[in-house]
C-alpha cells in the first residue's frame, strides 16, 4: 500500500503538468464562427404554409424580411497554427446545413422526400426518417490554408490554396452575391502595388455537361486603392475551357469568357455607399445577370444563357437620424441572348428598408421591395412582384447590423410573381406572419 501512495504521490506533479497543458494547447481556442436562421410562419389569407418568392441561391429582390422559408447554417471552425518572427499560418473550416422548409421538428441532415422510412416517391424504404417536406443537405463550403508574410519578396501579403469564399460582395437585405468566384484554387491576397492593394487567385469551377463534368479555370485579378476618401476596387476574372480530349471529340463546346467589375465604396451619413458596375461577356455573359463569378464553357448549348450581360447596383447602409437606420439598394441589369431574334432579359429591383431602434435591444423594421423581371428565354413578358413587410425585433445591441436577432414579422406580396404562386392558385395580397431568429458570430 506504501508504494502505491508513494507511485500516487510521484504522478501527482506530472498529471497536473499534463493538465496545463492541455488545458494551454490552441484547441482551447479554436475560433468559432457561422451564420443561422431558422423560423416558423403561415399565410392567414389562402391558409397554409407561407410562401416565399426568394432565395438564398439566387437572391431575393423585393427584399429577404420576411421572405426566407427555409433553415439554414453555416459553422466554421478555425484557428492559428502557426506564429513566428512575423509569418503566420492558418487553417479555416465550413460546414453548412440546409433545409427547404421549416414545418417538422425532425429533418434529417440528407435523405429524400419521405416519412417513417417510406419514400412517398416510389414507397421503398429509407434509413432515413425525415418528414414530408424531405430532408436537409450538409455541404462542405470552406477548407483552407492561409499563410500571412512567408513570401520574402511580398511583406504583408498573405499565400492561401485549399477551397474557400473568396472576396465575396454582397447586398445583405437581398441576400444576393453580385461578385462571389469561390471555390477550390490557391491565390496571393493582399500584396502592396502602387497606392492600392492587389490580389491574385486561380479558381476552379466545374459544371456538369451532360454525362461529362467540364473544368473551367479561372485567373481572378482584383486592385483596391484609394480615391480621394472613397475606394475603387477593380476586379477583372478571365475563364479558361480545360476540356479533355474525349470532350473535344463529343463535340462539348470549346468557349472562354470574362467578368468586369467595378465597385466605388464611400463613407456615407454614419455608414456606406457602395456604386457597382459590371459586364460578363461569352462564356460568362450571365454573370452580369446573376450572381458574379461563375462560369462554363457550354455557354452555347444551355437554353436561356446569355452571350453577355451587364448590372448597374447602388446600395448601402445610413443612419438617417437620432434612432433612423436604412439599409437601401437601386438594380437594373440586361442580358443579351444568343439568338440576336430574341429580346433581352432584363431586371429592376428597388428595396428600402427603414429600422427604427426603440431601445439598445429592440428595433421595428420595415420593409418595402418593388421588382419587374423578363427572362427572354423563358417568357417575353415582364413579371412584377412588390412587397411590404414590418417587423418587431429584439437584438443583441442597437443598430442595422446588431445580431443575433429574433424577429416577429407580418408581410403581403402583390403582382405578377405573387398571383401565379402556389402552381397559379396565388398569394396576391395575402397576409403571411411568422417569426425567426438570424444569427452571426
Amino acid at each position: 500500500m506504501q508504494n502505491n501512495k508513494r507511485f500516487l504521490a510521484n504522478k501527482l506533479p506530472l498529471a497536473a503538468a499534463i493538465a496545463a497543458a492541455v488545458m494551454a494547447t490552441p484547441a482551447l481556442a479554436v475560433d468559432f464562427h457561422g451564420y443561422a436562421r431558422a423560423g416558423s410562419s403561415t399565410n392567414l389569407g389562402s391558409g397554409g404554409e407561407q410562401t416565399c418568392l426568394g432565395n438564398g441561391a439566387s437572391g431575393h429582390f423585393v427584399g429577404r424580411l420576411a421572405d426566407e422559408c427555409d433553415t439554414y447554417a453555416e459553422i466554421g471552425l478555425g484557428d492559428e497554427l502557426y506564429n513566428k518572427d512575423g509569418k503566420t499560418f492558418r487553417f479555416d473550416s465550413m460546414v453548412a446545413y440546409s433545409a427547404n422548409n421549416q414545418g417538422n421538428d425532425y429533418q434529417a441532415l440528407n435523405g429524400g422526400n419521405n416519412i417513417n422510412g417510406v419514400d412517398f416517391a416510389n414507397d421503398s424504404v429509407s434509413r432515413n426518417s425525415s418528414d414530408p417536406y424531405g430532408g436537409g443537405d450538409i455541404a462542405l463550403r470552406q477548407l483552407y490554408v492561409s499563410a500571412n508574410n512567408v513570401i520574402e519578396s511580398l511583406p504583408g501579403a498573405t499565400l492561401w490554396a485549399g477551397k474557400r469564399y473568396y472576396q465575396r460582395l454582397d447586398v445583405h437585405h437581398l441576400d444576393f452575391y453580385y461578385l462571389n468566384d469561390s471555390g477550390y484554387g490557391t491565390g496571393v491576397e493582399n500584396i502592396s502595388a502602387g497606392p492600392g492593394k492587389l490580389s491574385v487567385a486561380f479558381i476552379n469551377h466545374d459544371n456538369p455537361v451532360g454525362d461529362n463534368v467540364v473544368q473551367n479555370n479561372k485567373l481572378d485579378l482584383r486592385y483596391a486603392f484609394p480615391v480621394g476618401s472613397s475606394t475603387l476596387t477593380l476586379a477583372g476574372i478571365y475563364g479558361m475551357a480545360d476540356l479533355t480530349d474525349q470532350q473535344k471529340d463529343a463535340g462539348i463546346e470549346d468557349k472562354n469568357g470574362y467578368h468586369l467589375m467595378a465597385e466605388l465604396a464611400t463613407g456615407f451619413m454614419g455608414g456606406f455607399n457602395k456604386l457597382v458596375l459590371q459586364y460578363g461577356a461569352d462564356s460568362m455573359g450571365f454573370s452580369a445577370f446573376e450572381a458574379g463569378g461563375g462560369g462554363r464553357v457550354d455557354n452555347n448549348n444551355v437554353a436561356g444563357y446569355l452571350e453577355s450581360s451587364y448590372r448597374v447596383l447602388d446600395h448601402g447602409v445610413v443612419n438617417l437620424a437620432g434612432n433612423w437606420d436604412l439599409g437601401y439598394s437601386a438594380l437594373y441589369q440586361v442580358g443579351k441572348p444568343h439568338n440576336s431574334a430574341a429580346d433581352d432579359s432584363e431586371r429592376f429591383s428597388v428595396v428600402v428598408r427603414p429600422v427604427y431602434n426603440w431601445t439598445p435591444v429592440s428595433s421595428t423594421a420595415i420593409e418595402i421591395g418593388y421588382d419587374d423581371v423578363t427572362y427572354s428565354a423563358v417568357n417575353a413578358e415582364s413579371n412584377d412582384l412588390q412587397k411590404v413587410a414590418i417587423a418587431q425585433q429584439w437584438q443583441a445591441g442597437d443598430g442595422y447590423w446588431a445580431r443575433p436577432v429574433i424577429r416577429l414579422y407580418a408581410a403581403s406580396f402583390f403582382g405578377d410573381q405573387a398571383e401565379a404562386a402556389r402552381s397559379g392558385e396565388g398569394i396576391d395580397g395575402d397576409i403571411q406572419v411568422g417569426a425567426q431568429f438570424e444569427a452571426w458570430w
